[in-house]
């Protein structure tokens, strides 16, 4: 029955919508009465009915020699939805802070070996971003993700449009052109002064932050986190006015 599933969707039980239903056709009606029209268990129309009173649906007529009830006018329904309403936008603040509150809270991810390094990187390429800032060593960083994988990132890097800013090291530095600043290679980079050394490779780019560690450790982490990105954002432009041009 159609209002039966409309009733549904208002939160009654199946079982409810009928008995409601059929209490609306009948006015005023024993338990006896009821079970008859709608097909349902005396036991059970006990129950529902109990369930109906709660949500304001059906009453008790008072003082009757025998237990009687009657259907509320449907107008309840609407009463019922305008003030579920009325609460949910004055919860909503309150909720949307508890919420927030937790999507704040940062994600740490661990990763080893190299396949793992290689999942960090694929990740940014999957994010949607424009640019992203490194430092660390070229060298080692082709030693830890294989030099045949980073080379074919760069390219689907560069087809993405997405530019980067690295700070290296010119004592590690890699004289292949793919790995230089060209325009071709949407890439600027500046070197550490010389009593700088950073032997592992951090990545900012968007809300997070990747960290590969040297062949040696041979394992890598990500942290997301708006506040964390902008921290180590900071510090790399710190490090960006202090280095040279190549």
């Amino acid at each position: 029955m159609e209002l039966e599933k409309q009733l549904e969707q208002l939160g009654l039980s199946r079982k409810e919508a009928n008995l409601y239903l059929n209490a609306l056709e009948m006015g005023t009606f024993s338990v006896m009465g009821i079970a008859n029209k709608s097909g349902l268990k005396r036991p059970t129309c006990y129950l529902i009915l109990d369930e109906l009173v709660k949500k304001g649906l059906i009453s008790i007529i008072p003082k009757a020699k025998k237990l009687l009830y009657f259907a509320e006018p449907p107008d309840v329904l609407t009463r019922q939805a305008e003030e579920n309403i009325l609460l949910a936008k004055k919860l909503t603040p309150q909720l949307r802070a508890i919420y927030g509150a937790k999507q704040k809270q940062p994600v740490i991810k661990f990763y080893s070996g190299q396949k793992g390094i290689r999942n960090m990187y694929e990740d940014i390429l999957k994010s949607k971003i424009t640019e992203y800032f490194y430092s660390g060593s070229a060298e080692k960083l082709i030693e830890m993700a294989g030099k045949e994988f980073i080379d074919d990132w760069i390219q689907k890097r560069i087809s993405k449009g997405i530019k980067a800013y690295g700070i290296r090291m010119k004592k590690t530095e890699v004289p292949e052109k793919i790995y230089q600043e060209t325009k071709n290679a949407l890439r600027e980079i500046r070197y550490a002064p010389s009593d700088i050394y950073i032997p592992d490779t951090v990545i900012i780019y968007g809300k997070k932050v990747a960290t590969i560690s040297t062949r040696k450790g041979n394992f890598g982490f990500l942290v997301e986190s708006e506040e964390f990105a902008e921290t180590m954002l900071g510090m790399f432009k710190a490090l960006w006015k202090i280095s040279s041009k190549k």
